[in-house]
C-alpha cells in the first residue's frame, strides 16, 4: 500500500512538473509568434508524462511505429521516433528506482553485453573509414538503433509483455497488408511519402507499394514477413486471439505477394517448409492446407501477369530484370574489401564509397552511385570486420539459443508458444536478410531485443 501511494504522488509529480512546463513553453511560444508550437505543446507535455510514468506505453509506441513509420510522419513529422525514444529513456531513468536491479539485471543479458562491445568495435572501425563522414551517418544510426533495443531488453520484462510486443508486431504486420492492399488496386500511394517507398517499380513497370512503411517496398516486405510469420505460428500453437492471428496471417500473406517481393516470397516458402514439418501431425494442418490451397487458386486470377515473370526470374526465367546481377555484383566487391579489411573491416557506412571505386568499374550492373550492400550478414563483416561480425552473431547465435532453451522447457505453455513464434519468426528475418542490407532496419535490433527478453522472462516466472 505505501508502495502504491509512493508510486501514485511520483506519477503526480511528474504531471504537475510536465503540465507546468509545458504551460510556460506554450506561453512563451505564443508571445514569440508561433502559436503553432503553442497547440502542440500540450499534447507532447501528455505524451512525454505518459512515457515518464509508464515506460512500456514508449516501447509499445515504438515497436508499433517501427514499420508504420508512414503513420507516424503523419501524426509526428520529423524526428517523431526520436523523440519518442528519447521519452522513454527518461521514463526508464525516472522508474527505475522503483524497481531496483530491473536495468542492471538487463544489462547483464549476453546480448545487451555482446551489443556493447560491438558498439565499441563500430567506433574502432569507424576511426579506420576513408569517409569519415560517412562513418559518422553511420555509426548515429546504428548507435540508436542499439539504445533502442537496450530499451526493449530492460522493459519487456514479463510475459504480458512479451506477448503485447509479439502482437504489436503482427498488428502492424496486418494494417500496412491491408494499406498495400489498398494502393495496389486503387493505384495510388495512400501513406508512405519517401522517395524510397513512392518511386519504385519492377522491371516490367509495375508500380510497387511499402504499405504503411518509409522504407522501400522490399525491406518493408521483410518486417511484414516478420509480423506474419508470428501471425501464424501464434494461429496454430494456441487457442486465443485465433480471429485476429487468423486476419494477420492471411491479409500479411496476401501483401506479401502484392509487394512483388521476391526474397520474401523465398523465405515465406522456405518457413513455410519448415513450418509444415513441425505441424505435420497438428489437427489443424490439414484445414490450413486445404484453405491456403483454395485461397490461392482464387487469387491466381487477380495477379498481375507481371508478378509471375518476376517470381520466375529467381529461377533464370520471366522477363530481363538485371538487378539480380547487380546484387551479385555487390557481393562480389563485398568479398573483396573483405579479405582486403578483415579485421575491423571498411567502416560504418563505407561500402557505398568503395562500390564506386574504378577498380570496379567493369563489374556488371555497377553504378556510379554509392549503393548498400543487399546482404546484412556479408555488410556486417564488410563494415564492420570479422572482430565486429563476431559480436554481432554472438547476439544472434545466443537469441537462437534462448528461445531453444525456452522452447524445450517453458515456464509453462505459453511462454511456449510465444518461443515457438518467436524462433520461426527469427529464422525467417535472418535467412531474408541474406538479400537486404537490414543493419540499418529497426527490426534487427527489436527482435535481438525480443531474443534476450525472452529467457530472462521465462526465468522469472520458473520463480
Amino acid at each position: 500500500m505505501i508502495i502504491r501511494t509512493r508510486s501514485m504522488w511520483s506519477d503526480f509529480g511528474i504531471g504537475l512538473s510536465a503540465g507546468c512546463a509545458a504551460a510556460i513553453l506554450a506561453l512563451a511560444f505564443t508571445i514569440l509568434g508561433h502559436p503553432e508550437l503553442a497547440l502542440i505543446l500540450p499534447v507532447a507535455a501528455v505524451i512525454g508524462l505518459a512515457f515518464a510514468a509508464h515506460p512500456f506505453v514508449g516501447i509499445s509506441a515504438l515497436l508499433f511505429f517501427a514499420q508504420l513509420d508512414g503513420i507516424q510522419d503523419k501524426i509526428f513529422p520529423g524526428d517523431g521516433f526520436k523523440l519518442m525514444t528519447l521519452g522513454t529513456m527518461v521514463g526508464v531513468i525516472v522508474t527505475a528506482f522503483r524497481q531496483r536491479g530491473m536495468v542492471r539485471d538487463a544489462l547483464m543479458q549476453p546480448i545487451a553485453i555482446m551489443g556493447m562491445l560491438l558498439g565499441l568495435s563500430m567506433i574502432v572501425s569507424a576511426f579506420g573509414a576513408e569517409s569519415k563522414y560517412m562513418a559518422a551517418n553511420s555509426l548515429r544510426r546504428l548507435l540508436a538503433m542499439i539504445i533502442f533495443m537496450y530499451l526493449i531488453i530492460i522493459l519487456v520484462n514479463t510475459r504480458a509483455r512479451f506477448e503485447r510486443a509479439m502482437m504489436i508486431l503482427a498488428l502492424t504486420s496486418l494494417i500496412s497488408g491491408v494499406i498495400l492492399i489498398l494502393d495496389v488496386k486503387l493505384g495510388m500511394t495512400l501513406i508512405s511519402t519517401s522517395d524510397a517507398a513512392t518511386t519504385a517499380r519492377t522491371a516490367e513497370g509495375f508500380e510497387r507499394s511499402s504499405g504503411a512503411s518509409q522504407y522501400n517496398p522490399t525491406t518493408a516486405a521483410t518486417m511484414m514477413l516478420t509480423g506474419v510469420i508470428i501471425a501464424v505460428v501464434m494461429y496454430i500453437e494456441q487457442d486465443r486471439y485465433k480471429r485476429f492471428y487468423m486476419a494477420a496471417a492471411g491479409i500479411g500473406t496476401l501483401a506479401l505477394i502484392f509487394s512483388f517481393a521476391r526474397s520474401s516470397f523465398l523465405v515465406y516458402t522456405i518457413t513455410a517448409i519448415f513450418l509444415f514439418y513441425r505441424y505435420r501431425q497438428h489437427r489443424l494442418i490439414i484445414p490450413v492446407l486445404v484453405i491456403g490451397g483454395m485461397f490461392a487458386l482464387m487469387m491466381l486470377p487477380f495477379l498481375p501477369a507481371s508478378y509471375y515473370e518476376r517470381i520466375a526470374s529467381i529461377f533464370g526465367g520471366g522477363g530481363g530484370d538485371w538487378t539480380l546481377g547487380r546484387r551479385m555484383t555487390y557481393n562480389v566487391i563485398g568479398v573483396n574489401l573483405l579479405t582486403e579489411h578483415p579485421l575491423f573491416g571498411v567502416g560504418p557506412g563505407n561500402f557505398k564509397k568503395h562500390f564506386v571505386d574504378s577498380a570496379y568499374r567493369y563489374l556488371p550492373g555497377r553504378t556510379m552511385y554509392g549503393r548498400q550492400l543487399h546482404n546484412m550478414h556479408l555488410s556486417i563483416m564488410v563494415e564492420y570486420g570479422l572482430i565486429g561480425a563476431t559480436f554481432f552473431y554472438g547476439m544472434v547465435i545466443s537469441a537462437f539459443r534462448g528461445a531453444r532453451e525456452v522452447m524445450r522447457a517453458p515456464a509453462d505453455s505459453a511462454i511456449g508458444h510465444l518461443a515457438t513464434a518467436y524462433f520461426y519468426a527469427l529464422t525467417a528475418y535472418m535467412l531474408v536478410s541474406v538479400f537486404v542490407p537490414n543493419e540499418y532496419n529497426k527490426y534487427t535490433w527489436i527482435m535481438l531485443g525480443l531474443g534476450a527478453a525472452l529467457p530472462r522472462v521465462n526465468r522469472k516466472e520458473v520463480l
